[in-house]
């Protein structure tokens, strides 16, 4: 049945595109493909320049040595041939990496140094004997490393981090909470700590815990290069606490009496800390030497003594009243 059918289907397939229209475009179609193979095969005959990306790594690195920046790199060259061979660089698997003895190019104890001309030779045993070398970026390579000098530093946030209206920040936890550096005798004596990358983090009513990387720092090595940082935000209550004055100075033979002998001391203060503030943390005085010898209407008060968790704290009265009794 199917043989049967088969010349009535291929029929009008012939027709259609045997037909006057039709032949003319594969005609077309067909120096279309001709020209554009031309095209081609002129292009990549015509002598051209590209840049083209060859991967280089140091090898037989000693397991004592830590490399700041790390053992790869990509060298860009401009090279110039015929089209085909810069096809064949690009599409092709002619280009692999380029291995750099470490031994060989170790010419201090600080940096693993490849000049010009030996990179120049190095790349060029990647490349077929027709190309030319047109530029290298970059034109040298320094691997700077060391042998373990290290020291632990701590670690500083740095950017925008603020809890919502009526919140605080109360504390910032990293995890670990400083890092090892590797670097040379004389950057180590210079870095005192490492940065955050900048954050932005606001408006904020919970716990955050968020993994933030560490800004870099020329030919240093960090370890880890990333930490665990968890913000704890706190809800800000007004806090009263009534302190006792404390007369300073006072002359021998002679007491100072303020009227009142008490004085309140406003402040903010977390939510969490609320319970550990006590009046033993704060100390408010009149100093004799402000009464001028007691000839004074009033004498002035000061807090002179607050915890770190009171915020803005301050007394509900400047000055008192007092007695001086010889």
């Amino acid at each position: 049945m199917t043989s049967h059918r088969l010349p009535h289907i291929l029929t009008p397939v012939k027709d259609l595109l045997f037909s006057t229209f039709n032949r003319e475009f594969l005609i077309f179609l067909f120096f279309l493909v001709l020209s554009a193979a031309y095209w081609l095969m002129s292009v990549l005959n015509d002598t051209v320049e590209r840049e083209i990306v060859i991967p280089v790594r140091l090898t037989g690195v000693p397991d004592n040595v830590i490399m700041f920046n790390g053992d790869k790199v990509d060298v860009r060259l401009t090279v110039r041939d015929k089209g085909y061979t810069i096809a064949a660089y690009r599409y092709g698997d002619r280009i692999t990496t380029v291995r750099i003895p470490f031994s060989t190019y170790a010419a201090n104890r600080e940096k693993c140094y490849v000049g010009a001309s030996d990179l120049q030779k190095l790349l060029a045993t990647q490349l077929y004997a027709s190309s030319k070398i047109v530029s290298v970026r970059p034109s040298t390579l320094e691997f700077p490393f060391n042998y373990g000098l290290n020291k632990r530093v701590p670690i500083k946030l740095i950017g925008k981090v603020r809890p919502a209206d009526s919140y605080y920040l109360a504390r910032i936890k990293f995890q670990p909470e400083s890092v090892y550096i590797y670097s040379s005798e004389r950057l180590l004596d210079s870095v005192q700590y490492v940065m955050t990358e900048p954050l932005g983090i606001t408006n904020f009513t919970d716990t955050i815990e968020r993994e933030v990387a560490l800004q870099r720092v020329a030919s240093v090595k960090m370890v880890p290069d990333k930490v665990t940082m968890t913000l704890y935000p706190d809800i800000m209550i007004e806090a009263v606490t009534q302190v006792p004055i404390t007369a300073i100075n006072v002359p021998a033979g002679c007491v100072l009496r303020p009227f009142p002998p008490q004085v309140q001391v406003h402040y903010a203060v977390g939510a969490s800390q609320y319970n550990s503030i006590d009046v033993s943390n704060f100390t408010v005085v009149a100093d004799y030497n402000n009464t001028l010898g007691g000839t004074t209407e009033k004498c002035p008060l000061r807090l002179i003594k607050s915890p770190r968790s009171a915020r803005a704290p301050h007394l509900s009265l400047s000055q008192v009243d007092y007695l001086i009794e010889r």
